[in-house]
């Protein structure tokens, strides 16, 4: 019934799912520059960190939300007179 209300937009579930990818690939990223001594080759793996960085607090963002409005649904559900 959820699914109904949230259309094509991804759950929760889904957004969590994406960020983890991310930190994964930051954590590996991150390892990966603990042993560059190059410091061009560290300062673009810097950037690359910094890049994922942001996109995994717009993921949390997302997922919070997504999360919010999937409790709502559910929540109005629960509250709905049944026909």
């Amino acid at each position: 019934m959820v699914d109904e209300f949230l259309g094509d937009t991804p759950r929760a579930a889904e957004w969590r799912a994406l960020r983890q990818a991310l930190l994964d690939r930051r954590r590996g990223l991150r390892g990966q520059r603990a042993g560059e001594a190059d410091p061009a080759a560290q300062a673009a793996l810097d950037t690359q960190i910094a890049g994922l960085s942001r996109q995994i607090g717009t993921l949390e963002t997302e997922e919070v939300v997504a999360k919010f409005v999937e409790d709502s649904v559910r929540a109005s559900l629960a509250r709905a007179p049944h026909l």
